[in-house]
């Protein structure tokens, strides 16, 4: 059996994307490509999963017909800004990047689509400027995960918002937090207020309630059992082809502190399997949050993930990252993970 391996694929990764390269990958990725507003089933316990989509497909029917742009738009709409933007709040696993994907689907274009993680590594890469430039002439720019980690990030977020509604943009999010309480607990609110309120004031906020459906749908222990055995492990290897990744946990890790974390994307788009041995629980916090981001690709690209593990999936992150200030970045990546390793076993068991 003949496999990828690690050091051979980074190597093949440039390092340095341009500004067009990046535009036009900024698009939905395999597992939310062919989302639509007709495939997201609304639970009725929810009443506003209904609604958010109602709203949205509002939204896309604004866009269709404000041909001129956000001026034409916001004239329609009495000269208001405040709102311009709409942002889906909502916990994990209740469809928000379904319903952000379908909105993406059913908007003029051109539009972008990408993570904020992807929003803040493109500005930081390229300039304020040059990515405002970048984006100008997107009809659209729905950006998922939308969360403030840090004075910077929030810096970067205000500057990108006030192009885009210079530039007539309209701006789409999905976040797991509303959008007063950003940073909180990451920095100190109080001395950014007039930022976080005109960051607030240019959404539209749509709470989208719900249990998440990745823990419903995968209710095996969230330990040990969500990873695969030796003998299913094997039997994934037997399987594998040539664009199959194989590697060690920790190697693994410490080849994508090689890489600039907006490459990740590169990496996941040229391999159609991951197969990962030993996942230990992590200490390092950069690790951590570089295997966050690493997931999210893996998870958006729909990769087949097969892992081994010396520990349970609730053993791989300290209690006190779940619990600081980065714990829904860490609380999302083992619920993406409890599905995708789900998946894979219920594949392998066929």
């Amino acid at each position: 059996m003949r496999v990828l391996r690690l050091s051979t694929l980074l190597d093949q990764i440039p390092a340095r994307p341009s500004a067009a390269e990046l535009l036009a990958a900024f698009v939905p990725p395999r597992r939310f490509s062919e989302k639509r507003f007709e495939d997201y089933r609304p639970d009725a316990r929810h009443p506003s999963q209904a609604a958010a989509v109602a709203r949205l497909r509002e939204v896309a029917n604004e866009m269709h017909a404000s041909t001129g742009g956000w001026s034409r738009l916001r004239s329609a709409l009495g000269g208001r800004q405040r709102g311009a933007g709409v942002y889906l709040d909502g916990g994990f696993g209740v469809g928000k990047t379904h319903l952000l994907a379908s909105l993406w689907n059913a908007a003029p274009k051109p539009s972008a689509y990408l993570s904020f993680d992807e929003l803040v590594y493109a500005i930081g890469l390229l300039g304020v400027e040059p990515a405002r430039e970048a984006f100008r002439g997107q009809r659209l720019v729905a950006v998922d995960e939308w969360e403030l980690d840090d004075p910077g990030n929030l810096k970067l977020a205000i500057a990108f918002l006030r192009g885009a509604l210079a530039d007539g943009i309209r701006v789409a999010t999905t976040s797991n937090t509303i959008p007063d309480e950003l940073g909180r607990g990451r920095f100190d609110q109080k001395s950014f207020t007039a930022e976080i309120e005109e960051l607030s004031s240019a959404f539209e906020v749509l709470r989208v309630e719900g249990e998440d459906y990745r823990h419903r749908r995968f209710e095996a222990d969230p330990g040990r059992a969500a990873f695969l055995d030796d003998a299913s492990m094997e039997r994934a290897r037997s399987r594998a082809g040539e664009r199959a990744l194989a590697a060690g946990f920790q190697e693994l890790l410490d080849g994508l502190g090689t890489v600039h974390p907006i490459r990740y994307y590169a990496v996941v788009e040229a391999v159609d399997e991951l197969l990962i041995e030993g996942v230990q629980p992590m200490t390092d916090l950069y690790d951590g949050l570089r295997w966050v981001h690493f997931v999210d690709k893996v998870y958006d690209g729909a990769v087949p993930f097969s892992a081994t593990a010396d520990a349970g999936l609730d053993e791989l992150f300290p209690r006190a990252w779940l619990t600081g200030a980065f714990g829904k970045k860490f609380s999302r990546c083992l619920s993406r993970m409890e599905e995708m390793l789900g998946e894979r076993r219920m594949e392998l068991a066929e």
